[in-house]
């Protein structure tokens, strides 16, 4: 994995409102969450639905093509829907400054 900082600062985000962004070529879907960034790949592993125009519903977000359902902290598919086995996650920091850099 490498480290990439993206062009969004964590001031852009809104609080539970997933955005979808590149980080060098690789698209990552954003979500800040009780002041917390989390990144995991915004493309459904179930039928390649776009995850940021999902329902958020706590730390759960759905998709909004077949509503497979995944935690926005890990990537794990939910018990509820098995057919959307999991997304990638990935490591999040959070400069003082509010510039966000993704491990991808």
């Amino acid at each position: 994995m490498a480290a990439v900082k993206l062009s969004v600062k964590k001031a852009d985000l809104k609080e539970s409102k997933p955005i979808r962004v590149d980080a060098n070529g690789k698209p990552v879907m954003l979500v800040l969450i009780e002041g917390k960034v989390y990144a995991i790949d915004p493309v459904c592993s179930h039928r390649e639905g776009p995850l940021e125009q999902g329902l958020l519903e706590g730390y759960n977000i759905k998709c909004p093509w077949h509503g497979a359902i995944y935690d926005v902290r890990t990537g794990k598919g939910h018990e509820e829907t098995p057919w959307g086995p999991g997304q990638a996650s990935y490591k999040v920091d959070v400069s003082a400054s509010g510039e966000i850099t993704v491990d991808v």
